[in-house]
C-alpha cells in the first residue's frame, strides 16, 4: 500500500474522487489499461462472485491427467514443455470476467518460469507443481475473501464499521493488520495511487479503504445469501436481486414469516389451533344437520370470529404488546390448551460450517468436502448406507445457518 511508482509491470489502484477507485494495469512496455472506476465495497462483492468453476476443473485436469504427473521412472522434458504450454493458456479463461487476475498471472507465470534448473531429477516435476500453484492464486484469494466476508459481515447488519473491523481483527489477527485503515497513507482525497504486488494485496487494500469510510456497508441478503450494499442506513434484510424469477424482497419476506413461526413456540401453537378450527369448520359445513349432534359447533361466523381475533392477537404479540401467556390465552377462545407456557426455541449459535470458517481463513469447501461419501446413520432403527454428495455434506454442516431460499425454497 504505497504511492511510489516503479518501472515494469505494475498493478495500481488510483483514487478518482467521490469514493471511486480505478484499477490500472501497467504493462512492461509502458502501456496501461484502466478498469472502470468503482467503490471498493462493490468491487469486493464482485470479487466474491467470480465463477472459477471451469477454471478450477482445468487446473484439476492438468494435475490428475497430464502425463507429467503420472508415476514414471523418468520425467520427460517434452511432457514438461507440453504442460507449460497448456498452463500458459489457462489465464485466458479469466481475461473477460477477471482482468486483474489475468494481468497478474501473466507476470507470476513468467517469474515462475525463470527458475534455473538445479540439475535435480525432480526439478521439472517441482517446476510444474509451482506453475499449478501460481494458477490457483485467484482461487485462493477468493476463498480467503469469502471467509473474511463470513466473519466480518454475516449477522453484522446493525453493527458499526469499527465493530465489523474489530470482529475481523479478533478472528483473523494477521489479516486484520493487513487491512487496518489506520495504515493507509495520509494523502489528500482524490490524489492517492497505490501499488499492489498481488491479487490478495489488492483485496486487503480495498478492505482497508472500505473500513476507512462509513457511507456504504456490506450486508447479506437473508433470502439469496448474496452480499449487497444497502441503499439507506436503515437495517436492510434483502437485496434487489431477482432469484429464481422472484424478487428477493418479496419472497424473502414470506419465507421469513415461516422461519419466525418455526422458531417461536407460541406461533406454532397458534398455527396448530388455526388448523384445528378450520378442520372443525369443514366438518361442520359438510355434515347434514342430523349428523351435527356429535360434532363440536364451528360454523362460518364462529370460524371467522376466531380467525380475526387470532390475527389481531398475533400482530400484538409480534409487536411485543402481549406476553406469550397473554397471547395464548387470547387465542384460546374454546379452551383447547392445558398450559399457556410456550417458550421460544433456542437458535444454534454456531454451525459446524461457521466453526470451520472461524478456525481457518483458507478453508475451502470445494476441496474440503469429497465429491461423494458413503454414510451410515446409526441413529435410525434400521441403519442403511447412503451416498452423500459434497453439497449434501455442506448443507449438513450449515444446518441452522442457511439462506431462506435454501431452507424453504423447495417446500
Amino acid at each position: 500500500m504505497e504511492n511510489k511508482l516503479l518501472s515494469g509491470p505494475q498493478l495500481l489502484l488510483e483514487e478518482k474522487g467521490a469514493g471511486l477507485f480505478s484499477a490500472v494495469l501497467h504493462y512492461g512496455d509502458g502501456t496501461e489499461k484502466r478498469l472502470p472506476a468503482t467503490m471498493p465495497a462493490k468491487d469486493l462483492i464482485a470479487a466474491t462472485e467470480i465463477d472459477y468453476r471451469g477454471y478450477r476443473r482445468e487446473i484439476k485436469r492438468l494435475r490428475e491427467e497430464h502425463p507429467l504427473f503420472q508415476v514414471q521412472l523418468d520425467i520427460s522434458a517434452a511432457d514438461f514443455e507440453d504442460l507449460v504450454a497448456e498452463a500458459l493458456l489457462l489465464p485466458s479463461m479469466l481475461q473477460k470476467n477477471d482482468p486483474v487476475s489475468f494481468f497478474v498471472l501473466g507476470e507470476l507465470l513468467n517469474q515462475s518460469l525463470q527458475a534455473e534448473d538445479d540439475g535435480s531429477a525432480s526439478f521439472l516435476l517441482n517446476a510444474a507443481g509451482d506453475l499449478l500453484y501460481v494458477l490457483k492464486d485467484p482461487i485462493r484469494t477468493q476463498v480467503c475473501l469469502r471467509n473474511i466476508f463470513e466473519i466480518t459481515f454475516d449477522g453484522m447488519e446493525r453493527a458499526t464499521q469499527q465493530e465489523r473491523f474489530e470482529k475481523l481483527r479478533q478472528t483473523y489477527p494477521d489479516i486484520g493488520k493487513l487491512c487496518d485503515p489506520s495504515t493507509l497513507p495520509n494523502v489528500e482525497p482524490g490524489q492517492r495511487i497505490f501499488r499492489v504486488n498481488s491479487i490478495f494485496g489488492l483485496r486487503v487494500l480495498e478492505l482497508a479503504l472500505y473500513f476507512q469510510q462509513d457511507n456504504q456497508r456490506i450486508a447479506r441478503c437473508d433470502y439469496c445469501w448474496g452480499w449487497f450494499i444497502p441503499k439507506t442506513k436503515k437495517a436492510t434484510r434483502y437485496c434487489d436481486r431477482v432469484t429464481d424469477g422472484f424478487p428477493c424482497k418479496k419472497r424473502g419476506a414470506r419465507f421469513k414469516r415461516n422461519l419466525v413461526e418455526e422458531q417461536d413456540g407460541a406461533l406454532r401453537v397458534c398455527n396448530q389451533l388455526r388448523d384445528r378450527m378450520y378442520a372443525r369448520f369443514l366438518r361442520w359445513q359438510d355434515a347434514v344437520p342430523s349428523e351435527r349432534g356429535n360434532l363440536i359447533p364451528m360454523d362460518y361466523d364462529q370460524y371467522t370470529a376466531w380467525s380475526e381475533n387470532a390475527r389481531l392477537a398475533r400482530m400484538e404479540y409480534q409487536d411485543g404488546k402481549l406476553t406469550t401467556e397473554e397471547f395464548l390465552r387470547k387465542i384460546d377462545m374454546t379452551h383447547e390448551l392445558e398450559s399457556y407456557e410456550a417458550g421460544k426455541a433456542e437458535l444454534v449459535e454456531k454451525t459446524v460450517w461457521q466453526n470451520r470458517v472461524h478456525g481457518d481463513f483458507s478453508f475451502d469447501p470445494e476441496t474440503y468436502y469429497p465429491e461423494t461419501m458413503q454414510v451410515l446413520d446409526l441413529g435410525v432403527e434400521e441403519p442403511k448406507w447412503e451416498l452423500r454428495t459434497a453439497d449434501d455434506l455442506r448443507r449438513r454442516d450449515q444446518k441452522g445457518h442457511q439462506s431462506l431460499r435454501e431452507q424453504y425454497g423447495k417446500r
